[in-house]
């Protein structure tokens, strides 16, 4: 697998951020005193100790998470198996679509959700607080929150690579509903069949389409054990500019590991030398100053 550098920000580019950044704070400066007072949230008042430690109760009933790590013991790639109800604008983009090898790879870009979870041998690991869960996913060295205080999703989220999760508890079952994906997410929306499949690629990633997801993107994950040592994640994608309908892909499980090996390490790439042209789907090898570059 090609690692992905930490991104690198040129001097020129470093200076205009700065000089937008200056002219920002200067038009907040500008806003007067009301309109301040009316865009400001009162902070909430901290919880007494006998709710802390019924919040704490709480969490120790839901089932065990958070012990050791998870790591993924299915394919990378989801595999379709029932052909989705795609839009017409989906079918042609299919039709004309032309594998690039190792394409989510390349051009120093995190993978984020859903692919970034699906990279077997790397692995995540939960942690719990009242109202929040935090899921470090190693590929890419990625931490995603999962909000669990009840709150609605934002009008208009800040589109991330792993977008804006929010929780719920179905009884032993967590329900993760997330949305604000950013537009260049890697985004699988279908796989070739085994005849159109490149022959003899043994890539794990052949014959996978990856393509532009609409910007109402949500994923359903419903996350739970089967048994101590298995996870399952089943995730049903939304996305109408590209299945007629909801799309359910099949369960995807993953072990446990309490052993000290399987702690998460710091996961950081910094000389990824192959580029991937978005234009062509050409990719180049060893010609880090394109790939660094990006």
């Amino acid at each position: 697998m090609t690692h992905i550098p930490a991104f690198r920000m040129k001097t020129p580019v470093l200076r205009a951020l700065c000089g937008g950044l200056s002219a920002m704070a200067a038009l907040t400066l500008a806003v007067d005193a009301g309109q301040a007072q009316q865009t400001t949230e009162t902070p909430t008042a901290p919880k007494s100790a006998a709710e802390q430690a019924k919040a704490w109760q709480d969490i120790a009933s839901r089932p065990d998470f958070w012990q050791g790590t998870w790591q993924s013991i299915a394919p990378i790639a989801d595999n379709f198996t029932i052909p989705p109800d795609y839009t017409p604008s989906a079918l042609a983009y299919i039709k004309a679509y032309k594998p690039a090898e190792d394409s989510p790879f390349t051009n120093c870009k995190p993978l984020g959700m859903p692919f970034v979870q699906n990279i077997g041998g790397m692995p995540m690991k939960f942690f719990q607080s009242p109202g929040m869960i935090a899921l470090y996913i190693e590929t890419s060295g990625m931490t995603r929150f999962i909000h669990t205080d009840g709150r609605k999703h934002s009008e208009e989220p800040n589109p991330a690579y792993l977008g804006e999760s929010i929780g719920r508890w179905e009884g032993d079952t967590l329900v993760v509903d997330t949305t604000g994906l950013a537009a260049d997410t890697v985004f699988q929306m279908g796989r070739l069949s085994e005849k159109l499949r490149p022959q003899g690629d043994h890539s794990p990633v052949s014959g996978v389409i990856f393509g532009p997801h609409g910007p109402n993107l949500r994923l359903v994950e419903r996350i739970r054990l089967i048994d101590f040592n298995t996870l399952e994640i089943q995730t049903t994608l939304y996305d109408d500019t590209v299945f007629k309908k909801p799309y359910a892909l099949e369960p995807r499980k993953f072990i446990r590991g309490i052993e000290r090996r399987n702690e998460p390490q710091e996961w950081a790439c910094t000389d990824n030398r192959d580029y991937l042209d978005p234009t062509t789907g050409k990719l180049e090898l060893n010609v880090k100053d394109k790939a660094q570059s990006r």
